[in-house]
């Protein structure tokens, strides 16, 4: 099989479930407007746009409206990420974000406990981290238990309707939030890329995470390249995918990064790479167009 031509055959009707793009703290290499257009003309379904900074509901709209394009045709979408620059662990910017229309709210990322304690595992935000003396978000108390902003979070995002990611937070809190995310309703949970050097997910840990209710793993191309400090395998993520079924899987790109191919051709290279490793044409078309659009609400 010519598994380059088969990857570019496979990007129409694809959605790309996270793409970083700018204006933005980080240099990113397309703004929002350009990665619609982009995405459009490539023939994919829709994108979802994240920041780690600021609520992206508003701005997607408007790449939306900059482009003239109409919902259900094409669709952009905005995800929170609850980090420091948003209030945190914050009720009411979830509620305002709903209120802006994002499908997806992020648990923290870039200023989780986790991830501020290992901040070198990614260069370009390490330099922006160090030395800011940022206290991390941690979501559960010393017993274990969810703390109780949190369980306030999960049931304005359960009576939504929307999605729970996980973000950048340890292993026993993706577990512990999952867990108590389906105990409250919420029923569409992504676990955020956990192969990644940042989260290390065993494929152990992740069946047990889907054992606990979480919806789908979200695998991403990023996370081989060389914006990580030490960029894993392509069949780490194959491997996983073999182990848990594509049933339960998201493939996306988590680029916009400058250093890394712009989204499309991020998109191409993981499909690619997926191929390469054996992952079948069918599971593909699960991973990038069925699994994300069921967690999107769109057809």
């Amino acid at each position: 099989m010519d598994y380059r031509a088969k990857a570019k055959e496979l990007i129409p009707g694809s959605i790309d479930y996270h793409i970083h793009s700018g204006p933005d703290c980080f240099p990113r290499i397309l703004n929002d407007i350009e990665i619609a257009k982009q995405a459009k003309e490539a023939g994919m379904r829709a994108v979802l746009l994240k920041s780690h900074t600021e609520c992206m509901g508003a701005r997607a709209a408007m790449a939306m409206y900059a482009n003239g394009y109409k919902s259900g045709e094409f669709d952009v979408f905005g995800t929170l990420a609850l980090n420091l620059s948003v209030g945190g662990l914050n009720p009411e910017a979830v509620r305002n974000g709903i209120r802006m229309g994002v499908k997806q709210v992020y648990m923290p990322t870039i200023h989780a406990a986790h991830y501020l304690a290992q901040m070198g595992a990614v260069p370009m935000f390490a330099k922006l981290l160090e030395g800011g003396g940022l206290k991390g978000l941690y979501l559960l108390n010393e017993d274990g238990s969810v703390k109780d902003v949190v369980k306030e979070i999960i049931d304005i995002i359960a009576e939504a309707g929307i999605v729970l990611a996980t973000g950048h937070v340890s292993v026993e809190e993706g577990k512990a939030v999952v867990a108590e995310a389906k105990k409250r309703g919420v029923e569409k949970i992504v676990v955020t890329h956990p192969t990644s050097p940042m989260e290390a997910y065993t494929i152990a840990d992740m069946k047990e995470i889907l054992s606990l209710g979480a919806t789908m793993l979200e695998h991403v191309v990023n996370d081989t390249t060389h914006q990580m400090k030490n960029p894993i395998p392509s069949t780490v993520i194959s491997d996983a995918i073999k182990a848990t079924g594509a049933a339960h899987t998201i493939m996306s790109t988590d680029s916009g990064q400058v250093i890394n191919p712009v989204p499309v051709q991020s998109m191409e290279n993981f499909i690619f790479l997926m191929l390469q490793d054996g992952i079948s044409e069918a599971d593909i078309r699960m991973m990038t167009r069925d699994n994300p659009a069921r967690m999107l609400g769109i057809q």
